[in-house]
């Protein structure tokens, strides 16, 4: 059920944002997915995504995309990603870039994030190299 999301979806939107990306629910300290995506980071050279739960979908782009990055040799860690991980990334540069996956998003580059008024901007979106551009080709 997706109806839980329309409001914070709403506030995300007034502030220039398209997706709100969710954390758990009993601690907020550990990054999930954004509305109908999973999301992928990349922190230097290795993929980072959630592991799936009854909130987490185990969809076919994941499996995908997890499979690809096997493939071409990336290294890729499914574990939980807590937001400090990945604003302390954001600070010392090493969160390369964002990105969610799904069947109706197929991969989106995500540009930017915040977290309570902090903002983060991703320099490696539209970098040559950029494992969403790589992935969406493959």
């Amino acid at each position: 059920n997706y109806a839980a999301q329309f409001y914070p979806t709403s506030l995300a939107l007034e502030k220039g944002f398209q997706q709100v990306v969710w954390t758990d629910a009993n601690t907020h300290t550990f990054l999930e997915e954004a509305g109908t995506m999973n999301v992928f980071f990349r922190v230097n050279d290795k993929l980072i995504t959630a592991p799936t739960s009854d909130r987490i979908l185990d969809g076919v782009t994941r499996k995908s995309i997890i499979q690809l990055a096997e493939d071409l040799g990336i290294a890729c860690d499914v574990r939980p990603v807590s937001v400090a991980e990945i604003k302390e990334a954001a600070k010392d540069g090493s969160l390369k870039e964002i990105f969610g996956a799904g069947t109706a998003a197929v991969i989106s580059p995500i540009s930017a994030f915040q977290h309570q008024d902090e903002l983060f901007e991703i320099s490696g979106v539209d970098a040559v190299d950029a494992y969403a551009k790589l992935f969406k080709q493959a």
